[in-house]
């Protein structure tokens, strides 16, 4: 079974997570900042609570990403980090622009720093699960990704990791072809969706198989 690539599956974390900041800076801002997230709709009042400053200069970093401006973004988000010491994204964007120049130890070291200022962001977790997978730790894998789930069900990218895990690395199919239907019920991705799916069928086949032969042998 093929699956796209770790690279692209790094570029389409980077790029949710950038879009999931950008749309709810002041959630990331006011809700990340030492204590449990809250749901966005509930975000709109810690707005006001935080500069400016803050906003538009985290603002400005999400974006210098986006554009692949990493030196920039970086500089900005390091900034942000001293003047805001208690907010958490920023530590999780600088752990992404760490990943992507392929330094796992710096990057893993500032996820665990976000999570310490956000406990519940399923993002951190997330990225760190991928950190841990790529270094073949699969047993911290699950339990980042485990913890990502938790702390927000909804987040479909942990559930397409759990799936990927569970498939490929650990070969507990029934668990991957779970994770994978949960993945795509929640994703808004309509060409990953067809990939999964066709995922989901070739483990359904490969998991039927061994029950049909074990009746066809009691007949």
């Amino acid at each position: 079974m093929l699956h796209k690539s770790t690279n692209e599956q790094l570029k389409r974390t980077r790029k949710e997570a950038i879009r999931a900041f950008l749309l709810a800076a002041s959630l990331a801002l006011g809700a990340c900042a030492g204590g449990p997230a809250k749901r966005a709709e509930q975000g709109a009042e810690t707005e006001a609570a935080y500069p400016p400053a803050a906003t538009d200069r985290y603002a400005r970093a999400l974006g210098l990403m986006d554009a692949g401006d990493y030196s920039r973004a970086q500089r900005e988000l390091v900034l942000l980090t001293e003047k805001f010491p208690d907010l958490a994204g920023p530590y999780h964007n600088l752990a992404l622009i760490e990943a992507d120049k392929g330094s796992p130890d710096n990057a893993a070291a500032l996820l665990k720093a976000a999570l310490e200022r956000c406990l519940r962001c399923a993002a951190s977790w997330n990225q760190l699960g991928i950190l841990h997978r790529q270094a073949g730790r699969f047993a911290e894998a699950e339990g980042a990704y485990l913890s990502a789930v938790e702390n927000e069900p909804g987040y479909a990218l942990a559930h397409y990791n759990l799936g990927v895990l569970y498939d490929l690395y650990q070969q507990r199919h029934e668990l991957a072809v779970q994770h994978y239907e949960r993945y795509v019920s929640l994703s808004g991705d309509a060409d990953a969706i067809k990939q999964v799916d066709k995922w989901i069928a070739d483990l359904r086949r490969r998991l039927a198989a061994p029950q049909r032969a074990a009746q066809a042998g009691e007949l």
